[in-house]
């Protein structure tokens, strides 16, 4: 009988102890990221107005998407258009993501989330997922993004 209060004992004390080290794990809130749909943004990269984006590693913020765009320009035939929506409860007002003054990597202000240019993925902060990317095609110095988006 003690064997089997004592056995009982230890199986309780063990999944409460599993149990309180679920729910102390750190969660992503399950906001979900609106979408708006938008027509085909077409950039001539000739024109002044986008001449950061004509060496690599140039940016720049556009209008277009939820919150805008950040386009990052990775080599010559590779640009990437990244939601400036912050993944992070992207519901609240401040949710908006920019690029650090360094210019090194993006950051949403209002959580402090931090994103890489390369892929968007989230570098710190609280969110663990990555910025939403939209397709981009360049042909000749005409570069489009549309609402596709690459990562879900």
């Amino acid at each position: 009988m003690d064997y089997s209060k004592g056995l009982l004992k230890s199986y309780i004390i063990l999944v409460g102890f599993f149990l309180t080290l679920i729910s102390c794990q750190p969660q992503e809130p399950m906001d979900e990221m609106p979408y708006i749909m938008f027509d085909p943004i077409i950039i001539n990269l000739n024109f002044p107005t986008y001449s950061s984006l004509q060496f690599d590693g140039g940016y720049l913020e556009i209008d277009g998407g939820i919150r805008g765009i950040i386009i990052y320009r990775e080599s010559t035939t590779t640009y990437h258009a990244y939601e400036r929506n912050c993944p992070y409860l992207p519901n609240e007002a401040c949710a908006t993501v920019n690029v650090d003054s360094s210019g090194l990597f993006m950051i949403d202000p209002c959580c402090s989330s931090t994103f890489n240019f390369q892929n968007g993925h989230p570098l710190g902060g609280p969110t663990f997922f990555p910025l939403r990317r939209y397709r981009t095609y360049l042909q000749s110095s005409e570069l489009t993004i549309t609402d596709e988006i690459l990562n879900n």
